[in-house]
């Protein structure tokens, strides 16, 4: 029971540890970006306020508060507005998991971008030359889903889970450890294929 509170209070003082430097870097990103902004380089605070946005926690401020000085710049009819609406996307799509936590402001970008996008006879000479046709051809693209599928991420989460579960089985077992090696291995198994599979 004392092995198995230890290992409990390590795993919760690493997860502290994790959750106060990605709050610490996610604000620094978004001062970092309103710098950029005040000086006049838009390019510079686009980018920063991605990064920011990137440092996702639930429920840490500096990640809407950067989602919304992008949504903010990408509407003001800004000629950095469709680089602003990719940010949004790209940090939207580089957050998600087994769910996406900005799925709204992800949504809300790619009707932006496609609806952008479809404005230029140039940008998908395939889809003719009516704008509604390239702006359905634009929104198809960017409704697939470039990531890992779901199934293959719960897999890979339970793998983990299993691994784990099955060292604490090891650690606090003192006759034979078969239960505790099988859960182990297929933990490992479940791990390595769910990796495969991303």
């Amino acid at each position: 029971m004392k092995r198995a509170l230890i290992v409990v209070a390590i795993v919760l003082a690493g997860l502290g540890a994790l959750a106060i430097r990605i709050v610490v870097e996610g604000r620094s990103a978004l001062a970092t970006g309103d710098d950029a902004l005040a000086r006049g380089d838009v390019d510079d605070a686009i980018a920063d306020w991605e990064a920011a946005a990137r440092w996702y926690l639930p429920f840490a401020p500096h990640v809407d508060d950067a989602y919304a000085r992008l949504i903010h710049l990408a509407q003001a009819d800004h000629p950095h507005g469709l680089a602003a609406w990719r940010s949004v996307r790209s940090a939207a799509l580089a957050t998600r998991g087994l769910w996406t936590p900005h799925a709204d402001e992800l949504l809300a970008a790619n009707a932006a971008i496609a609806e952008q996008a479809s404005r230029d006879p140039e940008g998908a000479l395939a889809a003719g030359p009516d704008a509604a046709v390239r702006n359905r051809w634009h929104t198809e693209r960017l409704a697939r889903d470039p990531g890992p599928s779901r199934g293959a991420v719960a897999l890979s989460v339970l793998g983990i889970g299993g691994f784990l579960v099955g060292i604490g089985l090891l650690l606090r077992t003192r006759g034979p450890q078969i239960v505790g090696g099988v859960v182990t291995a297929l933990g490992t198994v479940g791990w390595i294929i769910g990796l495969a599979l991303a």
